[in-house]
Formats: structure tokens, C-alpha cells, sequence
């Protein structure tokens, strides 16, 4: 009876957060790229998500890497994540502290949504997919930073020879 109970508890919350996802989605414009990412977090009262992932922009894709607390939390879960992202004008400014108010409850597999802004105004709705025990209800941070790419890195070095040769 009382896994019942849990199980339409949290289905009605999961249920909310979804229509709230859904409704904000047609005020936040027009799709201006995509993000996939894995993360993983441990909780015992005060929470530690960490992962990466893929955003995809203006043909491009961009690996970064994600960091961030949340408080009110307790347990172990991980899993996948996709979602859209929401005025993204410039490359630049993607990477930040991304807040956000989260629910959690996982045991076993679970699903939930969330939706996350940054100082920048970019906005992410999200979709999990998670795996584990957890239970929280909590404003969460996330700090996203952009990693650069063999081909980034490459570039910059031929960038830093021209100007070392163009020193002498």
C-alpha cells in the first residue's frame, strides 16, 4: 500500500513538472540548438552532480563539462539527459551557472524534467532519464564549461605560432 502511495505520489509530481516544462516551452522561442549530456549525483542532505555532454549549434557540436550542488537531497542516481536550448546567440555565451528548481524521486529507473536559465538568458528544458535511488526537491546549480576539441586546440596553436613568428 505505501509503495503504492509513492508510486502515484510521484507520478502526479513528475505529471506537474512535465505540463509546467511543456507550457513555458511555447514563451521561450524558437529552438536555437540541442544538448545531450550524461551526469551522476550523490547526495546526503547537501548534493554533487557531475558529467558532460554534447551541445549541438549552428551545425556544430561542442563537447563541455558539468558541475554543480543542490541542497534538500539524499541517495545516488545517474543517467541521460536531452534537451532543447533556448536563446543561444552566441557560442559564448552558453557556458555558466545554469539554476534551476528540481524534484527527484528514482528508485529503480525514472523520469523527470527540468527546466534551467543562466545569467546569459539562455534557457535549457530538459528530459531525464535516470537510474538509481534519489530523492530531492531543491533549487540545484549547474555550472557548464565548454571543453575545447582537437580541432579548437590545433587552431589555437597555429593561431599563437603566427603571432609568435609575426613577434620576431
Amino acid at each position: 500500500m505505501r509503495s503504492a502511495s509513492l508510486h502515484i505520489a510521484t507520478a502526479l509530481a513528475l505529471c506537474g513538472t512535465w505540463s509546467l516544462t511543456a507550457c513555458a516551452q511555447t514563451t521561450l522561442g524558437p529552438v536555437t540548438g540541442e544538448v545531450s549530456f550524461h551526469t551522476s549525483s550523490a547526495d546526503l542532505g547537501v548534493g554533487y552532480t557531475w558529467g558532460h555532454g554534447v551541445l549541438t549549434y549552428g551545425g556544430r557540436t561542442y563537447p563541455f563539462s558539468v558541475k554543480g550542488a543542490s541542497a534538500a537531497a539524499i541517495g545516488y542516481s545517474s543517467g541521460d539527459s536531452v534537451g532543447k536550448v533556448y536563446n543561444l546567440q552566441r557560442i559564448e555565451d552558453f557556458a555558466g551557472t545554469f539554476w534551476a528548481l528540481s524534484g527527484e524521486a528514482t528508485v529503480g529507473r525514472g523520469v523527470s524534467g527540468q527546466l534551467m536559465e543562466n545569467d546569459n538568458g539562455v534557457r535549457i528544458r530538459l528530459d531525464y532519464t535516470r537510474g538509481g535511488a534519489r530523492i530531492a526537491a531543491s533549487p540545484s546549480r549547474l555550472t557548464i564549461r565548454l571543453l575545447k576539441t582537437p580541432e579548437q586546440s590545433s587552431g589555437e596553436h597555429t593561431g599563437n605560432a603566427k603571432a609568435h613568428s609575426a613577434a620576431k
